[in-house]
């Protein structure tokens, strides 16, 4: 008998019909977005951004919203982000808008182009060009579309934390973004939760205007209830090892699909999962990161690397088994425990500190663990 493929998707956005539980920040995006509102998408790598916005996305479109998503990932430059914008704007720009927004980018002369090489063949032929006119052209676009075709237009600036290491960068979003919230709306999405401080800080953004909004981890309630479905479907029975696996996954998305995934190739069709089988699908899980685990130890100092083992460990990057045992000075715990806030790699919770990887966690358990 044919094995059926695993209905678990884990290595990329989700489709838009198979997400579990974002309805509430779909709807308070979309509600934020038609009232003209900044808004901020805060969450860990992983969690689910892309494919929000994808999703809000596939749902504007019903409503003529446009959307354009701007990947921002370590932008080097001013040349860079106009062609991370042109490129933006040639990939989502709608069939019916392509020719008024490419009569608009010629008239500004600044070569730009959403239908060829554009700004990449200025700085060919003319490597020294400035590409201030290029930025003000396509910053420009959604409002000068606003005024000839009416409609709303949504610009997403994925990643934004890496603006701010352009300069002037922020100062030239901002001063095409305010005048145009009656057309124009801007989410910005990052891991960041301080991305924003150069905007909130302005008098004409206070951070009262700006509606910001984490992504949280996926409910056990709502998981159990997916994944379980999915195994049943697929002639497995998952329900003595579900509590188990939900551990192991504490709520993060992608990694709670991908222990589903390995899950399923562990349990032939028509058998009950066992605690064997768990266990070999989280060996498995924790060999496929262990080349990203370990880039991403080599990218901390020796004492970052000792607050993410502290807080792997002993739950807290304070404890005083955990600073004696690892030989981490309390006064450097303090300065570097802001620092993996920051990236993302750990979380100061109401249930208390916490690695937001649990796969990253596990695999410092197992490769350094220090606790009996």
């Amino acid at each position: 008998m044919r094995e059926t493929a695993s209905p678990f998707e884990f290595d990329g956005p989700v489709p838009v019909d198979r997400m579990i539980n974002r309805r509430s920040e779909v709807d308070s995006i979309t509600e934020w977005t038609r009232e003209g509102r900044l808004m901020v998408l805060v969450a860990p790598r992983r969690y689910g951004k892309t494919s929000l916005i994808r999703k809000i996305a596939s749902e504007g479109e019903k409503v003529g919203l446009v959307v354009i998503t701007v990947d921002l990932f370590e932008v080097a430059s001013l040349a860079d982000l106009v062609l991370r914008l042109e490129r933006a704007w040639a990939q989502h720009t709608p069939d019916k808008l392509r020719p008024v927004a490419s009569k608009i980018l010629a008239a500004a002369q600044a070569g730009v182009s959403i239908t060829g090489a554009g700004f990449a063949l200025a700085m060919a032929d003319r490597p020294t060009t400035d590409p201030e006119p290029a930025l003000h052209a396509l910053l420009e676009l959604p409002a000068q579309l606003a005024q000839r075709e009416g409609g709303r237009t949504l610009i997403v600036l994925d990643e934004f934390q890496s603006v701010t290491g352009v300069a002037g960068a922020e100062t030239l979003i901002w001063q095409h973004a305010r005048p145009q919230r009656e057309a124009v709306s801007y989410l910005l999405s990052g891991v960041r939760p301080d991305m924003l401080s150069a905007a909130t800080d302005d008098k004409e953004h206070p951070s009262g205007q700006v509606a910001m909004l984490r992504l949280d981890r996926l409910p056990a309630a709502e998981l159990r209830e997916v994944i379980n479905n999915r195994f049943t479907a697929g002639d497995r029975d998952v329900t003595g090892v579900l509590d188990g696996l939900l551990a192991a996954g504490e709520g993060h998305p992608q990694r709670t699909m991908l222990l589903a995934h390995l899950l399923w190739q562990e349990v032939p069709a028509g058998e009950r999962a066992t605690g064997d089988h768990l266990e070999a699908a989280v060996t498995v899980a924790l060999t496929q990161v262990d080349p990203e685990a370990r880039a991403t130890m080599s990218g901390l100092t020796v004492g970052q690397r000792k607050v993410l083992r502290a807080v792997a460990e002993y739950g807290t990057p304070m404890a005083t088994r955990a600073l004696r045992t690892l030989g981490l000075p309390k006064t450097t715990a303090q300065k570097a425990a802001p620092h993996l806030v920051a990236a993302a790699l750990i979380e100061d919770t109401d249930q208390g500190w916490r690695v937001i990887d649990p796969l990253l966690a596990r695999w410092i358990r197992t490769n350094y663990g220090t606790r009996a």
